[in-house]
This record gives C-alpha cells, sequence and structure tokens, in this order.
C-alpha cells in the first residue's frame, strides 16, 4: 500500500510537472504571438503618425497658397510688375522684354532685389509674333550677367525663338541661366529652327543687344533682317558688315530684304553729333554696297541732310535699293526719298538707276518717319507691263486707317521706270482686278465717304465718289453721288445703310 502511493504520488508530481512545461510552451507562443501583433500596432501607428504629418504639410502647404490666391496685397514696382509675396508676376510680352533688359543691364526689379536674383511666377501663355511676318529673338539673361532666379512658369506656354542656347523644346532653351537658377513648370514652343523664309525684326537700344545681334545672326543664315538702330553712340560697323555679307548670299532669293534704320528714340545726343551721323553713314554706305554709294552721296547734296535708312531687296528678280534721308535737326524730314533699280543681268548692259519720290504732307506728318518702304511689282496703270508699287506703311486717325503708298511705271521707250504720280497716295483697298482704287473714311461724326479711282487717260483721277451727311442727331441724313467729279444725285436717306443699296458695287469703310 505505501509502494502503491509512493507510486501514485511521483506519476501525480510527474503529470503536474508535464501540465506546467506545456502551459509554460503555450504562455510563451501567445507572449510571441501577442509581441509581434503589438509591434505590428506600433509599425502601423508610427506610419499613420507619418501620414498625419504629412497631410498636415500638405495642409500647410496649401493654407499658403489659399491665402496668396485671396491676399489682396500686391504692390506694383517702379519697373511696371505686379508683386504678391514674394514673387513679382509676369502677365504679357512686355513684361518679358522689360525683364530681358533689366537682366541685361544687371538693373534691380525694385531696391535692394537685382532682377537676375529674383523669383517670377508667369500667369499667362505668350507667344513672341508682334511684327506680323517678322519675328525677334528672346532670351533672359547674358553670359555676363546670367539669371540666377526662380521661374515658375504655372502650367503656361511660351511660344517664340529662342537661338542663343540649343534647338530643344526646353525651358533652358529661354534662359541664360547658371546652375543656381530654378525653372520649373514652363511649357516651351522654341521655333527657332523651323525659321527659314521669315525676317528678323529686331530694336538696337544698347550696345550689348549689338553685340548679342552679332552673335544670333549666324543662326538665321537665310533670314530676312529689319533692324532699327534706336539709339546713339552704338558702334554698328560690325553689325553692317555682317549684315552686308548676308546680302550678298541672299540677294538672288526673291523677296529678300535687308533694312536698317537709324531713329533715336532718345533725345539725348552724343557730345559730338556729327562725328556720330559720320560712323552712321559709313555703317550705312557698307551695307547700301559700293555701287550704290555714289548716288546715294549726290542725293544726300540735294536734299542737304543725313542717311538714316537703307534697304536692300529682291522684287521678282529687280534688285532695288531704297534709301531716305533725314535733317540734322530731325524736323522736317528731307523733300523726298529714292529708290535705286537695277535690271536683271540679262541685259546686254545692266541698267541701274534712281529714282527720286517727292514726300507728300502725310509722310511729313508720320510715315517718313517709319522706314517702312516695301516694293512689289505690279501692273499699276493697266498697260500690260509690270511696274513697281511701294508700300509705304500705314496712317490714321479719327476717320479711319490708311495704307500709304507711291509707284513707279515702266516706261518702255527709255527702258526705265519713272515715279507715277498721279497714284493715290491713301488708300483702304487695292483692286487691281477691278482696275480701281478705293479709299474711304470719316470726316468728324457726321461725314462719311467712299472715293474710287481709276485710270483715265493714262493718269489716275477720281472716277466715283459718295458722300453721306447726317444732322449730329442723325435726323436728316443724305447721301451725295459723284461721278468725274460732278455732282449726279442726291438721295435722302432714312438710315445710313441704304447706301449700300444703293450703290451695291461701291465697297464701304463702315461695314461690320
Amino acid at each position: 500500500m505505501k509502494n502503491f502511493k509512493t507510486a501514485f504520488l511521483s506519476a501525480l508530481t510527474l503529470c503536474l510537472f508535464l501540465f506546467l512545461i506545456i502551459q509554460c510552451g503555450l504562455y510563451a507562443e501567445q507572449n510571441k504571438t501577442f509581441s509581434t501583433a503589438l509591434a505590428d500596432k506600433e509599425k502601423a501607428l508610427d506610419a499613420s503618425k507619418q501620414t498625419i504629418r504629412e497631410k498636415m504639410l500638405e495642409i500647410e502647404d496649401l493654407q499658403a497658397q489659399l491665402a496668396e490666391a485671396v491676399s489682396t496685397d500686391e504692390t506694383k514696382t517702379e519697373s511696371g510688375f505686379l508683386k504678391k509675396g514674394g514673387l513679382y508676376l509676369i502677365d504679357n510680352e512686355n513684361q518679358l522684354w522689360t525683364l530681358r533688359q533689366l537682366i541685361a543691364k544687371d538693373a534691380e526689379i525694385e531696391p535692394g532685389v537685382p532682377a537676375a536674383a529674383a523669383s517670377y511666377r508667369l500667369r499667362h501663355s505668350i507667344s513672341f509674333f508682334s511684327y506680323g511676318d517678322t519675328v525677334s529673338p528672346f532670351y533672359l539673361g547674358t553670359e555676363e550677367s546670367p539669371f540666377r532666379g526662380s521661374f515658375d512658369g504655372d502650367g503656361n506656354r511660351v511660344t517664340g525663338y529662342f537661338p542663343l542656347i540649343n534647338e530643344k523644346n526646353i525651358p533652358e532653351a529661354m534662359f541664360y541661366a547658371d546652375s543656381g537658377a530654378k525653372i520649373e513648370n514652363l511649357d516651351i514652343d522654341n521655333q527657332t529652327y523651323a525659321l527659314t523664309n521669315d525676317g528678323i525684326h529686331t530694336k538696337l537700344t544698347e550696345q550689348w543687344e549689338v553685340t548679342e545681334l552679332e552673335r544670333y545672326l549666324p543662326v538665321f543664315p537665310e533670314c530676312s533682317i529689319y533692324l532699327n538702330v534706336s539709339a546713339w553712340n552704338l558702334d554698328i560697323q560690325k553689325t553692317a558688315e555682317a549684315l552686308r555679307n548676308r546680302w550678298e548670299n541672299i540677294s538672288a532669293k526673291n523677296g529678300a530684304y535687308i533694312s536698317m534704320t537709324f531713329y533715336p528714340e532718345s533725345e539725348e545726343e552724343p557730345a559730338d553729333p556729327n562725328a556720330y551721323i559720320q560712323k552712321l553713314h559709313t555703317a550705312l554706305y557698307t551695307l547700301a554696297g559700293p555701287e550704290y554709294t555714289k548716288m546715294i552721296e549726290e542725293a544726300l547734296k540735294q536734299e542737304n541732310g543725313y542717311l538714316w535708312f537703307v534697304r536692300l531687296e529682291n522684287v521678282n528678280g529687280l534688285i532695288c535699293c531704297t534709301f531716305e534721308i533725314g535733317k540734322p535737326d530731325y524736323y522736317p524730314l528731307s523733300e523726298a526719298y529714292y529708290v535705286i533699280v537695277e535690271q536683271p543681268q540679262n541685259r546686254e548692259e545692266p541698267l541701274t538707276q534712281c529714282v527720286r519720290i517727292p514726300y507728300t504732307e502725310m509722310e511729313h506728318m508720320a510715315v517718313g518717319f517709319a522706314s517702312n518702304y516695301r516694293l512689289e511689282q505690279a501692273d499699276v496703270n493697266f498697260d500690260g507691263k509690270q511696274d513697281l508699287l511701294i508700300h509705304e506703311g500705314y496712317s490714321g486717325g479719327s476717320g479711319g486707317s490708311w495704307g500709304n503708298y507711291r509707284a513707279m511705271v515702266w516706261v518702255e521707250d527709255s527702258a526705265e521706270f519713272a515715279w507715277f504720280p498721279s497714284f493715290p497716295e491713301q488708300l483702304v483697298s487695292l483692286e487691281f482686278d477691278q482696275k480701281r482704287m478705293i479709299s474711304r473714311g470719316r470726316m468728324g461724326a457726321g461725314e462719311e465717304y467712299v472715293i474710287v479711282y481709276g485710270i483715265v487717260n493714262g493718269e489716275y483721277k477720281c472716277t466715283r465718289k459718295l458722300v453721306c451727311q447726317s444732322n449730329v442727331d442723325g435726323s436728316v441724313i443724305e447721301l451725295f453721288y459723284y461721278e468725274m467729279g460732278e455732282l449726279v444725285k442726291t438721295h435722302r436717306l432714312s438710315d445710313w445703310n441704304e447706301k449700300e443699296d444703293l450703290y451695291p458695287d461701291m465697297d464701304y469703310w463702315v461695314k461690320g
């Protein structure tokens, strides 16, 4: 019995011992599972905290953007930029041109803030096409004064000609920038290498612009050039030599031209204006070439002025040189401008002639200073011969706007061109297909006119004319119709539009 109890106690002890071992194992496994779960919870908590911190930063950024968006605290700098917070805002092409000049001069956009180092935001897409069929290359910064600030395009696009960096459509193509510059969110449409037959229209006001022009001219070897020298004291001799070389390369191409105008926008003159004018003459003679220099010098003596405009162009095989002469005191102009015409080389002896074109009163007021001449071949007097039509630019006023024209006709007997003084000087429509020209406009608020010109006995005459008049309050409207200067008929109208029903073949100034 004693042995049985001893055996029973031993077995029980062993069972308890095994039970405790099992329980300890279960506890250890549970503890391990709990520890793993706790670690996972801690990791999830850390991730949540990180997400919360990121969201808080996003909220703070959005709050800052919202505050900026609703803020009315915009200030305007003396240089014409709106400033919001620490950003200078750019809305249009003119502001980019202003910024370009400020950076090139290493100037400040406002006191204490260098333009090259400031921060900008572009608020609208911009295209640099201000001159019709001509273009002007653009860039921000120079080698001497690189852009080193920040430029946020805000997702907008700038389209233009950026020749000085590379041919890639990347934001940096618009900048001379150093390594510290930050350029982002900007879309560039670089048209530089699509430029073939278009012209470059550019203005020189600072010597650094002369240097940059000489640098980027080789990028456009086939392009025509319209150059406006807009300041005294610029050294343009090398530029003139480069343009002359270009002309020799492109002069055989129909429509090619090289144009240089000296028209200073500032009244500040150099210490010795006569000495500078001599330097200017040297540059313009270089452009014109030795074959035309003698003719230009003879015209200068006749007009008693100085040369300020030369344009070379190929007009359907005719090589033409238009030049203009100014007075030392600018006002008035001399009495005429000149067109040199060189006949094609298929003649036995090439003919070069110089035609004097007297100024009109309108040119004294506006057109002559524009130096915007352009020649076109057309049968001006409808005799079957190709003449030369001279486009002189545009003028206008409260009565409307007109093109200004002169003409040179081909004289078969002398085999030369001659000034055709009867060609109407101010026109709205050139209707060669109908053998007529039309001018129209207003004389005050109560009178509108339409004038039709046609060829009569070899000269242009006013063949038809309409004059529509009304009282100030519009209560009485009368229409007067003339032929060859004689009043033919008078009409009493109920409204201005009736004249179009009465004379539907005449084009009206106020239409649409």
